[in-house]
């Protein structure tokens, strides 16, 4: 079967009440929200969906996109305008951005140039604003964030990531080329008042399952002076089974950018 007819869709998404991009069974996502839209526009016919990621739950996405390719027998039937209708009625906290026809034999995958997360959090004391769940982690134990900005410096070039990869498949590629990594502190008028938070940004070609997540959690464990700096690095070149992996809490991550050819 042929989908000549392909779409490329710009969109952005609240994370916080979803269990990721990918359609789960019994379990609501940002693709089964989609689905249920496009469900009513092709009326039984076939169609494909492809993702540029594939968020955790709980994560958000200021700049996210999927190719939608359909059947021949609608391809007609399908336009820009219909699109724009159908998805005016999406939940109010997924918005598509942008709606683009491309070739038949666009590949989205193959035009993913960077992306960039941000991952948002703050320490000690009392918890924050509770308007800021969906958005900072906040962990209760004083940090060393000195210690902790130098540490993320080191997660910049070509390593195997093997330690900071969540249940890999065999065939995965671990040896990954980070562009940036740093930490920096967030403007503080942008959350409700409350203490300084801090921002992890990482920009990278493409990452592994749950590698942002298992990064922060041991910088987490460097600000907590469980893990020394040089046992940080050490665990940037050789896969080892007694690194204790932290997976920092989904919440605070935030997809800011998808860059496509």
């Amino acid at each position: 079967m042929k989908y000549s007819n392909r779409f490329l869709i710009k969109f952005m998404y609240l994370g916080f009440r979803y269990h990721g991009i990918q359609k789960q069974t019994s379990l609501i996502s940002i693709q089964s929200q989609f689905e249920t839209i496009l469900d009513s526009l092709v009326n039984g016919s076939k169609y494909k969906m492809r993702f540029s990621s594939r968020t955790d739950a709980k994560v958000s996405s200021l700049e996210s996109y999927v190719l939608l390719m359909f059947d021949n027998d609608i391809s007609s039937e399908i336009t820009t305008s219909k699109l724009c209708t159908v998805f005016a009625n999406l939940p109010a906290d997924i918005k598509v951005l942008n709606i683009e026809v491309v070739n038949s034999d666009y590949s989205l995958q193959k035009n993913i140039l960077t992306k960039t997360y941000h991952y948002s959090f703050s320490f000690g004391g009392v918890a924050n604003h509770p308007f800021l769940a969906p958005h900072v982690t906040h962990i209760r134990e004083n940090l060393d964030i000195e210690l902790m900005i130098e540490g993320a410096k080191k997660f910049v070039g070509l390593h195997d990531f093997s330690n900071y990869a969540y249940r890999p498949k065999n065939t995965a590629l671990v040896n990954r080329s980070i562009n940036s990594s740093e930490i920096e502190l967030a403007s503080s008028h942008f959350y409700f008042g409350s203490k300084e938070v801090f921002i992890f940004k990482v920009n990278s070609t493409g990452f592994l399952r749950g590698q942002i997540r298992l990064m922060m959690g041991a910088l987490f464990r460097l600000g907590l002076h469980e893990i020394t700096l040089i046992q940080l690095e050490e665990s940037l070149h050789i896969k080892d089974d007694k690194f204790v992996k932290w997976l920092a809490p989904a919440t605070g991550l935030l997809l800011t950018s998808t860059k496509l050819k």
